[in-house]
């Protein structure tokens, strides 16, 4: 019976970890297609002056920052931080959610 317990715990790891690298190499890709023009290759550049760059951010404040330039934020949001961005805005609007959880873990491994 303990054995069949330790498969069942190491199988379910096992999917885990491979959901996570599936969200890495998902996010790599999504992060490319649709930020990687403004934002560079490896989030080290910014597309306004002043701004610092996304990499490294935290994947939560990535995600929730994306989710209001998707919902369209006013440009008198406070949400947004660094201001309205019609970019954003058109870069979001087709992305799902899981999307939007592969790019933010991408762009918060990157350093």
């Amino acid at each position: 019976m303990k054995k069949v317990i330790f498969v069942a715990l190491l199988a379910s790891a096992s999917l885990m970890a491979a959901e996570s690298a599936e969200n890495t190499v998902n996010g790599a890709t999504r992060y490319m297609q649709k930020c990687s023009i403004c934002h560079g290759a490896k989030a080290d550049e910014t597309p306004i002056k002043n701004m610092k760059p996304i990499a490294g951010m935290d994947a939560q404040k990535v995600a929730s920052i994306l989710v209001n330039y998707q919902n369209d934020a006013s440009q008198d949001d406070a949400r947004i931080s660094h201001g309205y961005s019609e970019e954003m805005v058109n870069s979001t609007v087709y992305l799902s959610r899981k999307d939007i959880d592969a790019i933010a873990t991408y762009v918060s491994s990157l350093k």
